[in-house]
């Protein structure tokens, strides 16, 4: 029995000591392996949410939001209704929420894609959306928008024209010109540049005020169509770009 008794804990401090070597060692092996592995960082991180707007008279000016009913967004992460003016601004106008997206890249920009429908489109009728990006990375991030080229009805495009308004914070829009889609008979796509900053600073640097940028899209028949309507038309499909400017200090690895 004593033999026994002096080999047991003999065993299991051999055990112990044989263990120790082994997580030691691939602990070694793991942490040379890290020194050679490249990290991507991903420099694209916004939330793109768009809205079509609440327009009785189709001016252009949407309805105001009604006194105690405050416009609210949906914030996919908190998966709940965020106050608007917590994020952004005080919002004065009454938008309705129609799809949100992501858009993610480890490369130096980030492409959303998607289309506008017209309905009953009448002479001296405004379509107005709004479009909310909220910019989550740690780099300043700059947008283009544009609407692409691509196989559709110029006969019917050529009725239409558009613009894109960059809102600051006390509600304030301040648009690009009125841009034909059709000239001259031809539509090779369209980029709309609003009269003002066009970049979205990182958020989460002090306040939630930061980090967020809204733009205004505009649609209507031409002035110079007078008598043109159309009941369904789909517009050219938009492309929203996310990007930033590379240097030194940011690098995918």
């Amino acid at each position: 029995m004593k033999k026994y008794k002096i080999i047991l804990p003999v065993v299991a401090v051999a055990a112990a000591v044989i263990t120790i070597v082994i997580i030691a060692f691939g602990w070694y092996l793991s942490t040379d392996r890290m020194t050679d592995m490249k990290f991507n960082i991903l420099q694209i991180d916004s939330l793109v949410t768009l809205y079509e707007a609440n327009d009785t008279n189709y001016n252009g000016v949407p309805d105001l939001v009604e006194a105690g009913n405050e416009n609210k967004y949906y914030n996919a992460e908190a998966n709940a209704q965020v106050d608007y003016k917590n994020i952004y601004h005080d919002e004065m106008y009454s938008f309705n929420y129609v799809d949100q997206r992501y858009a993610l890249s480890q490369d130096s920009q980030a492409n959303l894609l998607n289309a506008v429908t017209i309905l009953n489109a009448a002479p001296s009728k405004v379509y107005s959306y709004k479009f909310e990006i909220t910019n989550y990375s740690n780099l300043e991030n700059q947008f283009k928008f544009e609407f692409i080229d691509e196989n559709i009805d110029t006969t019917i495009l050529s009725n239409f024209e558009t613009r894109l308004g960059i809102v600051a914070a006390d509600s304030s829009v301040t648009y690009s010109n009125w841009t034909n889609f059709v000239n001259n008979s031809s539509y090779d796509g369209i980029e709309l540049n609003p009269l003002s900053e066009t970049m979205i600073i990182p958020a989460y640097t002090g306040t939630l005020s930061v980090g967020r940028l809204d733009l205004w899209l505009q649609v209507r028949i031409r002035p110079q169509a007078a008598n043109f309507t159309a009941n369904k038309f789909n517009l050219p499909k938009y492309r929203l770009t996310l990007s930033y400017e590379q240097n030194d200090e940011v690098s995918n690895g």
